[in-house]
C-alpha cells in the first residue's frame, strides 16, 4: 500500500506527453547508457522537434496540458495520451511508409483512428502496426501510464525521395493534424481540423471514421 502511494505521488500528471524521437542525441546518450544511441534516419533529428513543437504549441493554445520531452527523459508520467514522433528509414528506399506502434492492445482503436485520419492525407502506404520490435517494445512505454493511448507514430520514410519531398513540405501541417487528433482523442481542447491541403484533403467519410473510432476507444 505504501509503495503504491509513493508511486502515485511520483507520477507527473498531464493531459498529453509528446516526445520527439532522437532529439537531444548524441549528447543525451551518456546519461542513458543502457539504451542504444540510435540517431535515426538522416534528417530525423531535425524534423521530429518541428512536428512535436507545433503540436505542443497548438494544444497548449487550446488549454491542453502538454509535457514536451526529447528522445531521452527521466521520470514517469500519468497522461491521457502519449505520442513518440518518428520518421522511418530503410536500407531499401521506398520499401516502408507510415506506421504505428503500441505495447498494449487496448490502444488499437486509437491507432486505427490515427491511420484513418493521417492516411486520408499522406500519399503513401501504412505498414502493419507493430511491424518491428522497436515499435512493439519502444523503450519509453514503460515510463508512461496512459488512459487512451501510448503510441509511436512514424510519419513516413525519409529514405524514399517521393515521401521525403511530401513530408518536408508538410511538417507544420503534420504537427497541426497531430494536435487535432490528440484533442479529439482525449476529449479536451477542441482543436480545429487544419485547413485542407492539396488533393489529399480528407473526405467527410474519413473524418467520420476518425470520430467514431475516437468515441469508441
Amino acid at each position: 500500500m505504501i509503495a503504491s502511494l509513493a508511486l502515485a505521488a511520483a507520477l507527473v500528471r498531464a493531459d498529453v506527453l509528446i516526445s520527439a524521437g532522437h532529439e537531444g542525441r548524441p549528447a543525451s546518450c551518456a546519461r542513458f547508457p543502457r539504451r542504444r544511441c540510435n540517431l535515426g534516419a538522416a534528417g530525423e533529428r531535425a524534423w521530429t522537434p518541428l512536428v512535436a513543437d507545433e503540436a505542443t504549441r497548438v494544444l497548449r493554445a487550446h488549454g491542453v496540458r502538454v509535457v514536451r520531452e526529447p528522445a531521452d527523459f527521466h521520470g514517469r508520467f500519468a497522461v491521457d495520451a502519449a505520442v513518440f514522433i518518428h520518421f522511418d528509414g530503410s536500407t531499401r528506399p521506398c520499401s516502408s511508409g507510415a506506421s504505428i506502434g503500441y505495447h498494449d492492445a487496448a490502444y488499437r482503436g486509437a491507432a486505427d483512428a490515427w491511420r484513418a485520419l493521417y492516411g486520408a492525407y499522406a500519399p503513401f502506404r501504412f505498414m502493419p502496426d507493430d511491424f518491428t520490435v522497436g515499435l512493439r517494445d519502444y523503450y519509453a512505454y514503460r515510463q508512461i501510464r496512459a488512459r487512451d493511448a501510448s503510441l509511436v507514430l512514424e510519419f513516413g520514410e525519409l529514405t524514399c525521395p517521393a515521401q521525403h519531398a511530401w513530408l518536408a513540405s508538410h511538417l507544420r501541417f503534420e504537427g497541426d493534424l497531430l494536435a487535432f487528433y490528440l484533442s479529439r482523442l482525449i476529449g479536451k481542447g477542441d482543436v480545429p481540423l487544419p485547413a485542407k491541403i492539396d488533393k489529399h484533403a480528407p473526405s467527410s467519410h474519413a473524418r467520420g471514421r476518425f470520430a467514431r473510432r475516437a468515441r469508441t476507444r
